[in-house]
């Protein structure tokens, strides 16, 4: 049996159970998420939600970001800092402490590929924020949005 576990305000929970041929997530969260910047916003438009989305510990994400927008944004992340990216497109590197991310100039895109982050030897759920750091910085701006990493624990086929 599959188990989600999921980080909340509360603590950890686990979400629900999952049984062998049942897939674990929609295939919009395999790791591939598209987000759009448009009118000073981030729209998530592959992911869990349109503020945000949840990756799975241990694989591959794509995030796709496309400036859709008149103005320069960014996509900032503490998470970024912690797993190492790749670049492919144009835009320009971000580092503030303990963050990083890019700068997408209008009508520009890049995708940033990764390794989920994970803990090998006890599970530690990570819920993180990603921002644009011109018009994302305080608590209820329109470009703010919110990463949940999980992991699948248990035996696939098990009783």
């Amino acid at each position: 049996m599959r188990h989600l576990w999921a980080l909340t305000a509360a603590g950890l929970i686990m979400a629900g159970a999952m049984t062998a041929g049942a897939a674990a997530f929609p295939e919009k969260s395999q790791g591939k998420v598209d987000v759009v910047m448009k009118d000073k916003g981030f729209r998530v438009t592959s992911g869990e939600s349109e503020r945000g989305f949840m990756l799975v510990a241990g694989t591959q994400a794509d995030i796709n970001l496309r400036n859709e927008d008149t103005i320069a944004h960014e996509f900032v992340s503490p998470l970024l800092y912690k797993a190492p990216f790749q670049m492919a497109g144009n835009a320009t590197l971000i580092r503030l402490p303990n963050t990083m991310g890019v700068r997408v100039d209008p009508g520009q895109s890049v995708v940033l590929t990764f390794t989920v982050p994970q803990d090998s030897t006890e599970f530690q759920p990570l819920y993180d924020l990603f921002w644009c750091n011109v018009h994302g910085k305080q608590h209820g701006d329109a470009m703010r949005g919110e990463i949940l990493i999980v992991e699948t624990r248990g035996e696939i086929g098990g009783g």
